[in-house]
């Protein structure tokens, strides 16, 4: 919604009590110095939407130049545990879409696998709840291992020509390492 700033000077109670209620309120100033009203819940999710953002972003940038060699596989399991906290404290309706929380135990459980990792992914949060593990090769294949509360993953490969597969394998870091290492050939 958009509104005057005076009428905000004049009404303030009443678009913090919209704002508060989910409403975002835009007020256009001069020289364009315009201002964004939102609850403090909303600016949250933003917040964690950006720190999530901003780690995938470094992790594809690091991969995407070339430079797996130079990032060492503890420095990107540490960056992934690291992750994985922050994925564990976020809230219900983290994206502003009714995504659940995520339940500790599958944190944990995230964070096993990932500590048994030979090869470090990219680390997700998805909206179902579940903490999806991604990898690119140089033959620009895709694939998502999507990890839940039972003993099975599900995998997801799409090949550059255009070929989707399948699969569903133990949680173990070893089924998992023996995935990834097929899948990089």
């Amino acid at each position: 919604m958009i509104v005057r700033q005076m009428d905000i000077r004049a009404n303030i109670k009443k678009y913090f009590d919209l704002a508060y209620s989910g409403n975002t309120i835009f007020v256009p100033r001069k020289g364009n110095k315009n201002v964004v009203i939102m609850s403090e819940d909303e600016y949250n999710k933003i917040r964690r939407s950006d720190v999530l953002s901003t780690y995938a972003g470094s992790i594809i940038k690091h991969a995407s130049a070339g430079k797996e060699a130079s990032v060492s596989v503890s420095s990107l399991r540490i960056d992934n545990l690291k992750k994985l906290e922050i994925i564990r404290g976020l809230k219900e309706d983290w994206n502003g879409n009714g995504a659940p929380a995520f339940d500790d135990i599958l944190i944990d459980k995230v964070s096993k696998i990932i500590n048994g990792l030979t090869i470090q992914p990219e680390v997700f949060p998805t909206a179902l709840g579940t903490v999806q593990l991604e990898y690119d090769n140089s033959r620009r294949d895709h694939m998502e291992i999507e990890i839940g509360e039972t003993d099975e993953v599900e995998v997801f490969i799409s090949t550059y020509d255009g070929k989707e597969l399948f699969d569903t394998i133990s949680s173990s870091s070893e089924d998992i390492n023996r995935k990834v290492s097929e899948f990089y050939g």
